[in-house]
Parts: structure tokens; sequence; C-alpha cells
């Protein structure tokens, strides 16, 4: 229902790159372009790996959704792979992480997921992400930079979980992304 990403961040001195979650609005003029106007100096981009997985983010830390932070789940901090390569490999065959953003050489880049379906198998596709171009660079982000409107999964994700439970769904907890939970009565 959400466009997953990853994003990391590779430390200029030793390489070692670390990675969270983010899971909505994973979209190049989504996450990418929040990352461009808002995280594009090592020193902002390397704050948004102190807090863990993200439901989504925002324009400031504070703006941002962390799980640890604002859901009280255990946060799940950055994980550390070794360098790019490290990571890249460890990744391979996660269907569910559309778009990897990594911070290095001072700016971001974007890796996108394909898939390519074998004729000759019985796997229905084998996906694979692409190598890393600068966000800015990006087709889908050039297109949509400034047609799209923020956190457009979240505000649809939040209106799903208000129909919930308005829908015989009153005495459950239902959690809505980017809101509070609902308590049962």
């Amino acid at each position: 229902m959400s466009t997953r990403s990853n994003i990391a961040i590779e430390d200029p001195k030793t390489k070692k790159v670390k990675v969270i979650y983010v899971h909505s609005d994973g979209y190049p003029y989504g996450v990418g372009k929040c990352l461009v106007d808002h995280y594009n100096k090592y020193d902002l981009a390397k704050e948004l790996f102190t807090k863990g997985d993200a439901s989504y983010l925002g324009d400031t830390l504070d703006e941002c959704s962390f799980y640890g932070r604002d859901w009280k789940r255990d946060e799940e901090p950055a994980r550390t792979y070794r360098d790019e390569w490290m990571y890249m490999n460890a990744i391979n065959g996660d269907v569910f992480i559309e778009y990897i953003y990594l911070f290095k050489d001072n700016r971001w880049h974007v890796s996108t997921q394909k898939c390519i379906n074998p004729t000759n198998s019985y796997d229905k596709y084998v996906g694979y992400h692409t190598k890393f171009e600068p966000v800015v660079l990006n087709k889908e982000y050039i297109k949509y930079k400034d047609k799209h409107e923020k956190h457009a999964e979240v505000k649809m994700l939040g209106q799903i979980g208000k129909m919930l439970s308005g829908a015989g769904f009153d005495g459950d907890n239902v959690e809505i992304q980017g809101g509070k939970a609902k308590k049962a009565n």
C-alpha cells in the first residue's frame, strides 16, 4: 500500500554505510525530493540516522515520524554495512524496497527497483536495483517534483484508518499512520 524505501549514508572516511527504512512516499518526488530539499548536507543527512526506522520523512527531524520516538515501538536502529557493495548485496532479492537513497559524494543518489519477466522460468518476475544516479537527474524526480502533494500516501492511509474506525471496527485499536491510534472504548 505504501512505496517503501531505504535511505543510507556513506561515511566519507571509512566508507561504511548506515541504513534505515522509510515506509511511505518512497518515490523520487516524495522521499527523494525531501532529502534533496532538506537534508542535502552531510551533517543534516547524518541526523536522520539517529532515530531509527521511520514511517515518513518531514522537512525537519521534528516533522519526521520515527517508529521508536513517535509510535512508542522498540527502536530499530540504523543498520551498518562495511560499504555500499555489502549493503546492496544484502538487499539483493528484497522485492519490498522499491527505492534506495544513498548520500555520498555530498549529494543524494537513488537506485530504483526494476523487474523483468523471464520467458523460460517458473518465476513470474526477477527483481533488481539499478545503479545509483543523482536524485536530481532521475526522470521521475524531474517529471513530478513540482506537481506532487507532500505526504500523499500518509494522508491516504490516514483516511483509510478513519474509515475503518467508523465502519464497525470501533471496538478495535486502529493505528493510523501520521496520526494517533484510536483507543478501544
